[in-house]
């Protein structure tokens, strides 16, 4: 097709330059096919093409005929030059196709690695967790099985930050927030189940570092449990509702529950390491955070600014 194109064109141009360079344009339409088509594109392209113009164009025109010496010289001459060109371009796309191919090779080797790294990352996580949750079996004191257990479900938060990285991410960069903050929370639900308490979920499902991501995760961990295990004494019932949400500035977290707020009772449970990850991990994040409480419950109101998040 461009062969016939290209030779229409040059019988089109002959009013006005008669049967002078008559190859010309035959050149591009063999590197037009070979680049677009491949070799065997280029080669039909020229033989098309050469054999439309001499027929065409040259004189004697609409013949096969005799031509004078100077015009089968050019005949020669313009094929061998095509043939050179194609020749070029058959080993210019073998090079290309070869990177290809070694690219190809190196990210499917690659692809195969993270996916060892995260394997061997998850046992790893798993068997600190084991050892954890073995100590916290073993304590004494109730005390120290809390806190053992604590340090289980951070971990844990953790080691779900690795696992979206490898599963719901475009890459090894980012994290898929509001997925991942939805299967904590189900976990932390299923951990510390209470049948009159409810947790109430939705998050935006928005892309999030994944440094920023580990931070969250954190902050919604503490903050849910603590609701748990604090908004809601002698077996009340009631709503803890966790939110994230996108917006001009950024990200705004709000965990909110309907317990019987911050009373002096509460906050002087625990050893205080709860709310210092909390205001660490607010800072990380360049964060603001506000905290209202009373007697109908309590509301953390995290914002993050769009260039941490």
């Amino acid at each position: 097709m461009l062969a016939l194109l290209f030779g229409l064109v040059r019988i089109a141009l002959v009013p006005w330059t008669d049967d002078a360079a008559p190859f010309a344009l035959v050149f591009v339409s063999v590197v037009a096919a070979a680049v677009l088509g491949g070799w065997r594109s280029g080669l039909i392209a020229l033989v098309i093409g050469q054999a439309l113009v001499w027929f065409v164009v040259v004189h004697p025109q609409w013949s096969w005929g005799p031509a004078d010496p100077a015009q089968l010289g050019g005949l020669v001459i313009a094929t061998f030059g095509e043939l050179v060109a194609l020749a070029i371009i058959i080993l210019y796309q073998r090079e290309v196709d070869r990177g290809r191919a070694e690219r190809e090779g190196q990210m499917d080797l690659l692809q195969k690695a993270l996916a060892e790294i995260d394997h061997r990352t998850s046992n790893n996580y798993q068997a600190v967790l084991a050892l954890i949750l073995a100590q916290a079996k073993s304590a004494q004191g109730e005390a120290v099985k809390e806190a053992l257990q604590q340090v289980a479900d951070r971990i844990r938060a953790i080691a779900a930050v690795s696992a979206k990285l490898a599963l719901a991410s475009p890459n090894l960069e980012e994290v898929r927030i509001g997925e991942h903050l939805g299967d904590l929370c189900k976990q932390i639900e299923q951990g510390l189940s209470r049948p009159e308490v409810r947790l109430n979920c939705h998050f935006d499902d928005v892309l999030v570092p994944a440094e920023d991501t580990v931070c969250m995760s954190i902050l919604v961990n503490e903050l849910v449990t603590n609701a748990l295990k604090h908004a809601f004494p002698d077996g009340r019932s009631g709503t803890i509702t966790a939110t994230l949400s996108a917006n001009r500035g950024g990200l705004e977290l709000v965990i909110a529950d309907d317990g019987v707020g911050m009373s002096a009772a509460s906050r002087s449970r625990g050893t205080g390491l709860g709310q210092r990850l909390i205001q660490t991990f607010v800072k990380r994040l360049r964060a603001k955070h506000q905290v209202s409480s009373n007697e109908n419950g309590t509301r953390h109101r995290i914002q993050i600014p769009a260039h941490a998040a």
